[in-house]
């Protein structure tokens, strides 16, 4: 499998969470481990990962109010498979991933059988949900570490001939299309034997698109298995068919699909947020200057204008007025501005950045602020940096001891006075990049080590991730 997935024990009300981190010389994160904690009441058992999922909370909670619930609220329609649901022997269910809805149509479209979904680890730290989601089959799982926990509880899902549901892009679409991934779920699915079933849906990156600050947009989801193999008819392909299958049926283009079947998603500000990824203007070519009102995409440099239509397309508004058709086509333009610019030996971006460190499991501290510059395949941070323990907290726990002791739970002494430092990032050492789009970014280093950064200029955010990007692309293939 990729190495998308945290080493996590999963607890129950009556366990805690206990963490050992191991360290460099550098101080870079080399292990990160869940171990297991005090056994507080000792008639109870540890959650085991790859169970079958608990009848209640699968079928009451998941099926019966979750799903209701998520159908009702964001007009989901799905077809379901009674086919599928009576395969068998073990199912791998696969499915894109344009928005945070794709669980709901995925068990849905088989309905019938239990399935273990492979899910955000942050889902788990919750004390009360947390052991839900374990209880209900959920698989924890956190991008760009390897986790051999994870990887056995899938493979006990399939040897226990159970359904276990995944999305291997492993993130959101961004701009309403699909993105690449390596072929180690297809070498799991030849070795545990299992069939596979590839779960479609239409519309659900434009009920709720990632880059939207508003929400999500009333309209219609529809989705459904798209093709499905039996674990007999798998076993007849080889494993390059098997890969190249499972890429051609995951590859979607929504705009695509909505340009033959037009739909009405309702928002009252369509593009709010659409500026953190369509960042330049296409008359203008100046970036960081397009805003959002309401239905409208504006350059504040030349007064360009494009107006989002309820399907997500766009349309010039006066003559003059220069853009694309939809926010796929926009990045893509992006992405090749981008690319031209690096391949220019003299190509440097900088940026302001606050440094940020993990602190603990569940938080982040500030410890820094300084540049933050892409150039010449490396990304380099230049400024203050303090102790993570010494840097300024956020935590709701903190600032509410703080004001119990009427003290400053954001002292900034530490920071003004520490050092100076560079840190380096080999793009290709680069293990991943994670973004919420107008607000934070971050990488994480080959060691397992997190740095987020909160640049000044929050629009900048998405060039950074594309620059990242190219610079791979360049550097893996000179």
């Amino acid at each position: 499998m990729p190495n998308l997935y945290p080493s996590c024990i999963i607890r129950n009300r009556c366990y805690q969470f206990v963490s050992e981190k191991r360290t460099d010389a550098k101080g870079f994160i080399t292990n990160d481990i869940f171990v297991q904690g005090e056994n507080i009441m000792s008639d109870h058992k540890q959650l085991k990962l790859g169970k079958t999922p608990n009848t209640f909370i699968f079928s009451v909670i998941g099926l019966g109010i979750a799903v209701n619930y998520a159908r009702f609220k964001y007009g989901i329609h799905v077809k379901k498979n009674k086919e599928v649901a009576r395969m068998e022997g073990p199912l791998v269910c696969i499915g894109n991933h344009p928005s945070y809805l794709d669980p709901f149509v995925m068990v849905l479209s088989v309905y019938g059988r239990k399935v273990n979904l492979v899910a955000g680890a942050f889902l788990f730290r919750d004390r009360i949900i947390g052991p839900l989601f374990a209880l209900g089959g959920c698989i924890p799982k956190v991008q760009f570490r390897s986790d051999a926990r994870a990887v056995k509880a899938m493979l006990t899902v399939l040897k226990n001939k159970g359904t276990l549901g995944i999305f291997p892009e492993g993130t959101r679409f961004v701009d309403g299309t699909s993105i690449t991934f390596d072929d180690a779920l297809s070498r799991m699915i030849k070795k545990t034997g299992s069939g596979v079933a590839f779960i479609e849906s239409h519309g659900a990156y434009s009920t709720w698109p990632r880059w939207s600050t508003n929400s999500h947009r009333r309209g219609r989801i529809e989705g459904g298995i798209k093709l499905a193999l039996s674990p007999q008819e798998v076993e007849k392909l080889s494993l390059e068919e098997l890969s190249s299958l499972m890429k051609e049926q995951m590859t979607y283009n929504e705009y695509d699909w909505l340009r033959n079947n037009p739909r009405v998603f309702r928002s009252k500000a369509i593009t709010a947020g659409a500026q953190n990824i369509a960042y330049a203007c296409p008359r203008c070519e100046k970036d960081n200057v397009m805003e959002s009102d309401i239905d409208i995409l504006r350059c504040k440099a030349c007064g360009n204008q494009m107006r989002m239509d309820s399907s997500g397309f766009l349309h010039p508004v006066g003559e003059g007025d220069k853009g694309f058709e939809d926010l796929h086509l926009w990045v893509l333009w992006e992405r090749d501005r981008m690319r031209t610019r690096i391949m220019n030996p003299d190509f440097s971006f900088v940026e302001k950045t606050r440094l940020l460190l993990p602190w603990g499991e569940f938080e982040y501290r500030e410890v820094g602020e300084g540049e933050i510059r892409f150039e010449n395949g490396q990304v380099i941070y230049h400024g203050k940096q303090c102790a993570v323990e010494n840097g300024i907290s956020y935590s709701k726990k903190e600032l509410k001891a703080a004001k119990k002791s009427n003290k400053s739970a954001k002292d900034r002494t530490a920071l003004d006075n520490a050092p100076v430092v560079t840190k380096t990032f080999d793009v290709l050492k680069i293990r991943g990049i994670g973004a919420e789009y107008g607000k934070r970014f971050e990488l994480t280093e080959a060691g397992g080590q997190i740095n987020r950064f909160i640049p000044e200029n929050g629009q900048s955010i998405f060039a950074m991730q594309m620059a990242i990007q190219c610079m791979q692309e360049i550097a893996a293939n000179p």
